[in-house]
């Protein structure tokens, strides 16, 4: 007798409402917290852990009143201070955070998926959205990033322009240059209704002309850009001679021998591309990274089983370009831009034409 028919999981699954997810997402954080906890791995793991723990930094009513900007790039050391920088306290609301995240994907995305996927691909779509081990991990340690997730997944699931802004706002709260994972809206779908106003051709059109008569008349406005991209230069030469401490395992070239800017373009492609695909797994000798590695693999293949497609955008990579340059090390590149790849994923799920899909297909 078969006592767990698929048909019947999947009605009590799009009979769930928004508590019992919350509630079943927060089992499912206690349990990956748990296991975390019996395989031994470190719950100071990340060197940031212990980093917001001990940095204090209050901010009094008034001083914020003053100066609201004061609260730029800060957010999370006040979420902690206010927390009485309790460990337990900050995972709990990571908990929240997470199990509150799951909520509005499954209202806004996994329920509209019932009657158009197989038992099978709506299993593996389940694993996509809600089981990903890498954001367990985030939300069982004490760092930003499940802060960041939430507040993006907001942006992208709801529809009120006034909380949009206000999100987007936060995310510059929390981490410095966090807009750039708004690129996620960059899409080739997006691009091609863009490119299809008349708008944008005639404002277009007006810039350049204006951008070349200012330049003919004002020799200054020249020199201006001029100075603005060696900036960009020099600020991409300054990241790439930045040296930070590496992990043990971390064997990924940077390219250094190759100087600049050779070295520079090739570490930007070559991290960006091996982040998407997972290829990195050949070039680290922990066996938790390799792990990731595969899952990331893993995850572009069921995308692509469940889907015919892939949620791989032009924002994407744009995103991934920008955090290669940005990064030193391939262990602190993979954590920043997992946000944009999960993220990019979310998004992609949301906006899916489900024109050319037969119904449990």
């Amino acid at each position: 007798m078969n006592f767990l028919k698929l048909n019947d999981l999947k009605k009590f699954f799009f009979e769930l409402n928004s508590f019992q997810i919350f509630i079943l997402s927060f089992l499912i954080c206690s349990i990956f917290y748990l296991a975390e906890g019996m395989l031994g791995v470190d719950r100071f793991y990340h060197p940031d852990s212990k980093y917001y723990l001990k940095n204090m930094y209050n901010v009094k009513f008034q001083q914020f009143l003053s100066n609201p900007t004061i609260l730029v790039h800060k957010g999370f050391h006040i979420v902690t201070n206010s927390l009485n920088n309790n460990y337990y306290l900050i995972i709990l609301v990571n908990f929240i955070l997470y199990s509150l995240t799951n909520v509005l994907i499954y209202q806004k995305i996994f329920k509209k998926y019932f009657n158009i996927y197989s038992n099978i691909k709506l299993i593996f779509l389940f694993y996509l959205l809600f089981l990903d081990p890498y954001r367990l991990h985030l939300a069982s340690h004490i760092l930003k990033e499940t802060f960041l997730i939430f507040i993006i997944i907001v942006i992208v699931t709801l529809n009120l322009k006034i909380i949009k802004l206000i999100f987007i706002l936060l995310l510059e709260v929390f981490r410095k240059y966090s807009w750039i994972y708004l690129f996620i809206f960059f899409t080739y779908s997006n691009l091609k209704k863009f490119l299809k106003l008349k708008i944008f051709y005639i404002t277009s059109i007006v810039l350049v002309i204006s951008f070349l008569i200012l330049i003919l008349i004002d020799q200054n406005i020249y020199k201006l850009i001029y100075n603005e991209f060696e900036k960009v230069i020099n600020f991409m030469k300054m990241r790439f001679d930045t040296e930070m401490p590496l992990r043990s395992y971390d064997h990924v070239t940077q390219f250094r021998d190759y100087g600049f800017p050779a070295g520079f373009i090739l570490k930007t492609v070559s991290w960006t591309i091996m982040l998407i695909s997972g290829f990195f797994m050949f070039f680290v000798s922990s066996l938790m990274f390799k792990f990731l590695g595969i899952i990331i693999l893993f995850n572009n293949l069921l995308i692509y089983f469940i889907t015919k497609r892939s949620f791989i955008s032009i924002g994407l990579i744009i995103i991934l370009l920008m955090l290669s340059i940005y990064t030193t090390s391939y262990t602190s590149m993979f954590r920043y831009s997992y946000i944009a790849v999960y993220s990019a994923m979310i998004y992609f799920f949301l906006n899916l034409n489900f024109k050319n899909f037969k119904q449990s297909d």
